[in-house]
């Protein structure tokens, strides 16, 4: 019994790891134009109409969210992040290069 309980838990893991990315839908603009993120690393991002971008710690610049994902222009830096939406309307930000993996949500 004991040899099948590696790889069953293994397969579990696996499961919920595509089980959940799969109920994850990559934003759209809509998501984001007009809104305020507040993310879990002390950032708060303001998405603008008409690609307008404020962050308290990068700067001001723009956005717009393309294929390669959600493209960030400020006076600091530039960047792609790939963010998704989550189905408790949470979102979730990856930027590799830089090292960041952050929740956030609509600041209240």
């Amino acid at each position: 019994m004991q040899k099948y309980l590696s790889p069953l838990g293994a397969a579990s893991v696996l499961f919920l790891a595509f089980f959940s990315s799969a109920w994850a839908a990559t934003v759209i603009s809509a998501d984001l134009s007009g809104k305020k993120i507040c993310w879990d690393n002390g950032s708060v991002s303001t998405y603008g109409h008409g690609g307008k971008y404020s962050n308290n710690l990068s700067g001001e610049g723009t956005w717009s969210v393309t294929a390669s994902g959600l493209q960030i222009h400020t006076e600091r830096y530039d960047y792609v992040a790939v963010v998704e939406k989550l189905p408790d309307g949470t979102f979730h930000a990856v930027v590799a290069a830089a090292g960041i993996n952050s929740t956030g949500r609509y600041c209240k």
